[in-house]
């Protein structure tokens, strides 16, 4: 009788063991909510450089406001049509990836304007692109004088949590601007600040540009 209380007692402790273990098992599957991407997020730009002018001389570019801004210094445009062109270095230099959200620019006038399409959108940890800015006189305003300028250009990078991330976030901003145009919602036209391809207007070709990226750079799937 003894030996046989003891296989019994042998049996529920062996079930209290296995059921213990698979409810810790169940707890380590079951996780609710997403996970966020942890480290140091540390968008910059590098460097700039003047690659070319053309009726103009003297130009500067700097990075400023800790690698979040370029400053362009043209102290002399000779006549319409006269440009600067910039190239400038942007890396992920943190622990997370990232995309690029957002703009803004100062220094433009009625005669003096940029010129630039973003090129890159996502960047992974290590990741070092170049972007270029062209700096001009319109030639269809004119003045008798030469023309100078400071362009400031800031740019706003948002966490991704890798890729696949990135690739979700890219393709609804995408989808805000195509619904913008359509819908003509929440004052989206003055939000200059998308217009990625700097033409004034928020419009199917800024969309267009970021498709372009997921599709065939980065290779998200489609929508």
């Amino acid at each position: 009788m003894s030996k046989k209380r003891n296989i019994i007692i042998g049996v529920i402790a062996l079930l209290l063991v296995v059921s213990v273990g698979y409810a810790l098992f169940s707890d380590t599957l079951n996780i609710n909510g997403s996970a966020k991407a942890q480290g140091d997020f540390k968008m910059e730009i590098l460097n700039a450089s003047i690659t070319s002018e053309v009726g103009s001389s003297g130009a500067t570019a700097n990075v400023i406001n800790d690698g979040k801004a370029l400053q362009i210094n043209v102290p002399r445009l000779e006549y319409p049509g006269a440009y600067v062109e910039v190239t400038y270095k942007i890396k992920n230099s943190g622990t997370i990836p990232a995309i690029f959200d957002n703009y803004n620019i100062s220094g433009e006038t009625d005669r003096i304007k940029t010129s630039f399409s973003f090129e890159n959108y996502f960047y992974d940890v290590n990741d070092g692109r170049n972007e270029t800015i062209r700096i001009y006189w319109d030639e269809n305003n004119n003045t008798e004088t030469e023309e100078n300028t400071t362009i400031v250009l800031n740019l706003n990078f948002l966490q991704a949590n890798d890729k696949e991330d990135a690739c979700v976030k890219l393709n609804e901003r995408a989808d805000w601007i195509l619904n913008c145009e359509f819908t003509y919602e929440d004052n989206c036209f003055e939000r200059l600040e998308y217009d990625f391809v700097h033409n004034g207007v928020i419009d199917s070709s800024d969309a267009t540009a970021i498709e372009w990226f997921t599709t065939k750079v980065i290779q998200c799937p489609s929508n």
